[in-house]
């Protein structure tokens, strides 16, 4: 274990609110009378057992069991809820424990679908693929509205998720293609271009299944997106330094690109852009089998990490925070914010969902 502060003491280092505090309960409960039972796996790239503890709890302070692979540097929640805990957890707990939110709100939806105008942008500046007249495929979609940018720029679009007041949500609101489903459950009526996994892939029990799906079903010259929070990119500001506000209950896998790239490449993909955060795209290729152990690499960097925060008093990005804090609560005073705020969204080039409800 790193230190003292991951062992289980079922603390929230997060503030909850009311809807967070009463799901936490219930998770709790279910895991206490085994009703959500666990499972314990060997790891999904090297196929051993070695493993290290890290953590013995997430952020929310639920009991949760991550391990670093020695052969192979993979970060894994081991033991973990099987398949049938996580299914009945996505469908009723996920989201009011992530969001603190009972139901889909426009919020969400705007949020994802300027996500979506991001990965758009990344996509047309690291492939060669034509965003524009591309079959895309999200899976675990939400809303769907990382989709709908992609259909306001041209692109014929489907989207799944197991949650299905998301799904109703983004199709009674703004008429999208989605289904609540698997990929594998799943039939296409042709084969993707891009195919997108935006902060899902973590979240799969059994990813080498996903991936040997959309291998078999998506065009030999597309591309596949991923995106996952990268365990070696702790100083993004949301984590604030603190590994603890990384791990998640619903995270099966916690990544670093190297570990990431190992998976991909033992299924099929080739690595073709990438960083730390983690943003990347892999193409279809049967012969990439490179691998990388990145147990040293990681370990060093999670402990030159608990040692910044030793010594560090707060953070930069907590004095960042507070600064956003007191210029944002300025510009309200003054009357300022709202013009602010528009020629703000004009500098970054933010745009607004078209709403094609029926």
């Amino acid at each position: 274990m790193l230190n003292a502060r991951y062992k289980y003491d079922n603390k929230s280092i997060i503030k909850l609110n009311s809807i967070q505090e009463q799901t936490k309960i219930q998770i709790e409960s279910k895991i206490k009378q085994e009703h959500y039972k666990t499972e314990e796996v060997q790891c999904i790239i090297c196929e051993n057992k070695n493993f290290e503890q890290i953590s013995e709890k997430d952020r929310f302070g639920l009991p949760m069991s991550v391990v670093i692979c020695r052969n192979c540097g993979l970060l894994q929640t081991n033991p973990r809820m099987n398949q049938d805990a996580y299914n009945e957890f996505y469908k009723l707990e996920h989201r009011k424990l992530l969001l603190g939110k009972e139901k889909p709100t426009n919020e969400v939806f705007f949020d994802e679908y300027y996500h979506g105008q991001k990965i758009y942008q990344y996509i047309k500046k690291n492939s060669s693929i034509n965003c524009n007249e591309s079959f895309v495929v999200e899976i675990g979609c939400g809303t769907g509205g990382i989709l709908a940018y992609f259909r306001d720029q041209g692109c014929k679009v489907f989207g799944i998720d197991l949650d299905e007041e998301y799904i109703l949500f983004g199709k009674k609101n703004y008429n999208l293609n989605l289904s609540i489903s698997s990929l594998i459950e799943c039939p296409l009526e042709k084969s993707p271009d891009i195919v997108i996994f935006s902060h899902a892939l973590e979240h799969l029990l059994k990813p080498d299944q996903e991936l040997s799906r959309i291998l078999s079903i998506m065009n030999p010259k597309g591309i596949l997106y991923i995106e996952v929070p990268g365990i070696r990119n702790m100083v993004y500001i949301h984590n604030d330094m603190n590994l603890l506000y990384y791990f998640q209950l619903p995270h099966t896998y916690h990544f670093s690109l190297t570990t990431l790239t190992n998976l991909l490449h033992k299924n099929g993909f080739k690595f073709a852009n990438g960083n730390e955060k983690i943003k990347s795209i892999f193409i279809p290729d049967r012969t990439s089998k490179i691998y990388k152990n990145d147990y040293n690499e990681i370990l060093v960097y999670l402990r030159r990490l608990e040692m910044l925060r030793k010594y560090l008093p707060i953070t930069p990005f907590k004095i960042k925070s507070i600064i956003e804090w007191i210029y944002c609560l300025l510009l309200r005073k003054t009357g300022l914010y709202n013009i602010v705020r528009t020629i703000y969204r004009q500098i970054i080039k933010r745009t607004d969902p078209q709403n094609r409800a029926k």
